[in-house]
């Protein structure tokens, strides 16, 4: 009996933690900050730990100030809901910050609910991001679709050990260089290889591809770029959180033509004219704890690859994620996460297969230093399934350095 009421007691005592913790939760907390200043007016967006439902909020306040002087009172003009964002708030500030003041602080009050007084909760972070310099940067980036890791020149190796008489190891190759003469042309190399059975793909192909990219939404484009050019910087950040909001931002039409081999060394070459159609997202932003992540997927629609004995129909999708802590001394400079998947029909028989044949990676990459145009880091990717020529399987878990371009997945 005193064994039941002590398990029964112990067990109450955990709910009642719990539902404290849970009711604590109950009010959201500031997680990050980011002050703007631009030559319209100041205001700083605030990230909240969960959803905000702004008919709770009853007040905003903001102090400015030096690296080690004196907090000094700034006025709040307004407050508003980014739309489309549950977790913002954006704090619009009077007058201009004094140009020594590097420091802003702000506090939003919500209501408690059930009689309680309001609750505050405040973050801190550096003026040091221009919103006409961020917005300019935005339109300039909205102005292309974004690349993706397939038009990155990466160069991933992973060591798992060495013997006496073998090393066991792989390599991911992916060199991309584009036309002097036309910016819709570029060439590529891509190399998958392993030593040992299941993490070698055999995979090599090299060639051209011409691609055109066809933007969206062209009156949201044309009114985000009048505004820049006016200087209505508070229209512009309006008219680009609009177009932000949009699912996709344009289509892609990619013609070419490659040669596909064994990276093993086996006599297996084909020439394939490669063509498809896909849709690209818009970029949104994902509110993290402590750093804003930029998340975007692309689709392959459709797309066929074509030789002299070789058919095949191939669709697919990828998607990318990317963090960059705020904390200058970050160890790690960057986080991306990315993922990637193709399908493809063979509706001609290779090699004795037909159907669907299936390839998947995914890659979690973390970088730690940068040199010129160049990022270094570690790569652990995941991949499963079978590539041309010679759809040999694969399934294997990689860890190893990773050196790649600054383009791509920005």
């Amino acid at each position: 009996m005193n064994s039941n009421s002590r398990f029964w007691g112990l067990l109450c005592l955990v709910a009642v933690f719990f539902c404290g913790r849970g009711h604590s939760a109950d009010i959201p907390a500031v997680s990050l900050v980011e002050a703007f200043a631009a030559p319209g007016g100041e205001y700083a967006d605030i990230t909240f730990t969960a959803a905000v439902e702004w008919a709770r909020v009853r007040g905003a306040r903001a102090h400015s100030s030096t690296e080690t002087g004196r907090w000094n009172v700034r006025e709040v003009e307004s407050w508003a809901a980014l739309g489309g964002r549950p977790r913002q708030l954006r704090v619009m500030l009077s007058g201009e910050t004094p140009t020594a003041h590097t420091l802003l602080r702000v506090c939003v009050s919500l209501d408690a609910g059930a009689g309680l007084p309001p609750r505050e909760t405040c973050g801190q972070t550096r003026f040091g991001r221009n919103a006409a310099a961020e917005l300019l940067r935005a339109v300039e980036k909205l102005s292309r679709l974004p690349a993706s890791d397939r038009d990155k020149s990466v160069l991933a190796s992973v060591y798992l050990s060495r013997q006496a008489s073998a090393t066991i190891g792989s390599a991911d190759i992916n060199l991309v260089r584009g036309d002097a003469r036309s910016k819709d042309l570029n060439y590529f190399v891509r190399l998958k290889r392993g030593s040992m059975a299941g993490m070698d793909p055999r995979h090599l192909e090299a060639g051209a591809a011409w691609r055109r990219n066809v933007l969206l939404h062209r009156s949201e484009r044309t009114r985000l770029r009048d505004w820049t050019r006016q200087g209505g910087w508070a229209e512009a950040a309006g008219a680009l959180q609009e177009l932000q909001q949009k699912w996709f931002a344009g289509h892609t039409v990619e013609v070419g033509v490659k040669l596909e081999g064994d990276a093993s060394g086996e006599n297996r070459w084909l020439g394939l004219v490669d063509a498809g159609w896909g849709l690209q997202s818009t970029t949104r932003r994902v509110n993290l704890p402590g750093a804003p992540g930029w998340f975007r997927f692309r689709l392959l629609a459709a797309g066929v690859e074509a030789g002299r004995e070789q058919a095949r129909v191939k669709w697919g999708a990828g998607a990318a994620l990317l963090v960059e802590p705020q904390e200058p001394a970050a160890p790690i400079r960057r986080w991306e996460f990315t993922v990637e998947a193709v399908g493809r029909w063979l509706a001609r028989p290779e090699l004795g297969r037909r159907g669907v044949r299936a390839w998947l990676q995914a890659d979690a990459k973390a970088f730690f230093a940068e040199s010129g145009n160049l990022r270094y880091g570690l790569r652990l990717s995941l991949q499963r399934g079978s590539l041309p020529p010679l759809f040999a399987p694969v399934n294997s878990v990689q860890l190893g350095f990773v050196a790649e371009s600054a383009g791509g997945v920005e």
